[in-house]
This record gives structure tokens, C-alpha cells and sequence, in this order.
């Protein structure tokens, strides 16, 4: 019996088109520079608490709930989109400049760091690296981070009245106890909060991630879990850090003065 059906060719096919196996996405270079204002660089680097947060409900939160007008403004880590050979600039398209973020020293000697929303995972790691340069081996990282529940990957069940599940990610170094239970697999963080803690790690610094998941990311629902995210502020070391929180009523300010200039209620 002849087993022998041919020779096997490879035949060409209409679904794509060989050209596009050789497609790359462009490379686009990033410059972060950590811009600190004349001064500042001393109390930066004595700060023995450093905040960092991330996301639009994790961000409002700490620009609405530590800043006072006893506030001291320590300058801003600056991001620069490098121009691109690849692509042809026909001169009519203007980009829009990436936001800074943000950082500003409490009265109690606490660093805030307010990420801007153009810090994408590409830049995390390069971003982290910048901010913990300016700042004391010894200080203790906070990460502070909002998150659509979805990324969990389990049950949502919020506790109470807290309207959203907080979990926790340490670094060995850390020696405090996480105000909430450890984050559950397989769910995983990404960008700046996955960057800060793997820095942390390999450097030996103390750190804690708290990852907020709630059902929206909505600026105005803030009110809804801010009791919960001032949580993290009631153990040590952040003990001094929560004597710099404002009280729940500046939310009324807030939205009246909406620091963001937003729509309130306008989904993410």
C-alpha cells in the first residue's frame, strides 16, 4: 500500500499580506527629568514617608485629602516625548504635551507624588527610578492606586460601607503590618504600582502597594471610598502621614472647585 501522498508545498494566502510580517511599531523615546524647585532637594531627601499614587481616584484623593495651604510644593517629575524618525512630521499636527506629575511635602514631612495619567507601563520603571533618586535609602514607600474591579479576577464583595476592595503587596523590607490581606492570585499589578514595589524589592526598601478596586473610575464617587483608602494611613509607619489628612468635609470644596477642571460624574 502507497503511503506516499506528495510532497507538502506551502501555498500563499489572501488573509494577510507578507509585508506585514516585517512591520514594527515605531520606537518612541521617552526624557524623564525630576525638576525640584530651588531648596527643596534637602527636605525631599529627609522625607521618612514617601506617598505615590496612581490612578484617577487614588490621585484626586491624595490632591483633595494632604493638600493645605501649609503644603510646601517640592517641584515635579517632567516627561518628554522624544521626536520620532520613523514618521514623516507633516507640520499641521500638534501633539499634546504629556502632564507632569506632581510632588509636594506635607507639613509632617510627608513626600506626596501625584502621578499623571501619561505615565504609561512603557515609562513606569524609568518614572519610579527618577523619584526614588531624589529621595533618602531609608524612606518608606506607600503606593496608592485605583483599579477597575474587572483587573481582580475574583469575587467582588466590598466589606461594609467601603464600596470597594483594597488588598496589599509588601517588599521584605517592609516590617509593618498591612492594614488589608494580601492580594489574592492570579490577580497582578501593572505600570507604576508593579514598578515601585519590584525597585523597592531589588534596592531593599521598604514598601507597601495597597491596589483600590472599585466599579468605576469616576471622580465623583471619591466620597464613596475615601473612608476606606484613609485606612491605610492608621498603622505604622504611616501614622505620621495621616496626621497631614484633611478632614472628609474638603470633599464639598472638591467638587465644587474640581481641581481636574472634569465633568464629576463622566466614567474612565
Amino acid at each position: 500500500m502507497d503511503l506516499f501522498f506528495g510532497e507538502v508545498r506551502q501555498v500563499p494566502s489572501r488573509a494577510f499580506d507578507d509585508d506585514e510580517e516585517d512591520f514594527e511599531a515605531p520606537h518612541i523615546e521617552y526624557e524623564i527629568n525630576t525638576i525640584l524647585k530651588k531648596g527643596m532637594e534637602d527636605p525631599v531627601q529627609k522625607c521618612s514617608t514617601v506617598i505615590i499614587s496612581y490612578g484617577n481616584l487614588a490621585t484626586d484623593f491624595c490632591e483633595t485629602m494632604f493638600w493645605s495651604e501649609k503644603c510646601s510644593e517640592a517641584g515635579a517629575i517632567e516627561v518628554k516625548q522624544k521626536r520620532e524618525i520613523s514618521i514623516e512630521d507633516t507640520g499641521d499636527f500638534r501633539p499634546r504635551q504629556p502632564q507632569s506629575s506632581k510632588l509636594f511635602i506635607t507639613p509632617h514631612s510627608v513626600l506626596v507624588c501625584c502621578t499623571s495619567r501619561d505615565i504609561t507601563p512603557i515609562i513606569a520603571t524609568q518614572f519610579v527610578q527618577k523619584l526614588l533618586s531624589v529621595i533618602g535609602t531609608s524612606s518608606c514607600v506607600m503606593v496608592l492606586s485605583s483599579h477597575h474591579y474587572g483587573a481582580l479576577h475574583g469575587n467582588y464583595t466590598p466589606e461594609g460601607e467601603d464600596n470597594c476592595v483594597v488588598h496589599s503587596l509588601c517588599s521584605p523590607a517592609f516590617t509593618g503590618t498591612p492594614v488589608y490581606p494580601s492580594l489574592p492570585q492570579p490577580a497582578t499589578l501593572d505600570s507604576v504600582p508593579a514598578a515601585a514595589l519590584t525597585e523597592c524589592i531589588v534596592n531593599q526598601r521598604p514598601c507597601v502597594a495597597y491596589p483600590v478596586f472599585t466599579e468605576t473610575y469616576s471622580t465623583g464617587d471619591l466620597d464613596l471610598v475615601v473612608d476606606a483608602m484613609k485606612k491605610v494611613f492608621h498603622r505604622e509607619p504611616f501614622l505620621k502621614a495621616a496626621a497631614s489628612l484633611q478632614d472628609n468635609s474638603k470633599l464639598c470644596q472638591y467638587r465644587d472647585r474640581n481641581l481636574r477642571k472634569e465633568t464629576l460624574d463622566r466614567y474612565m
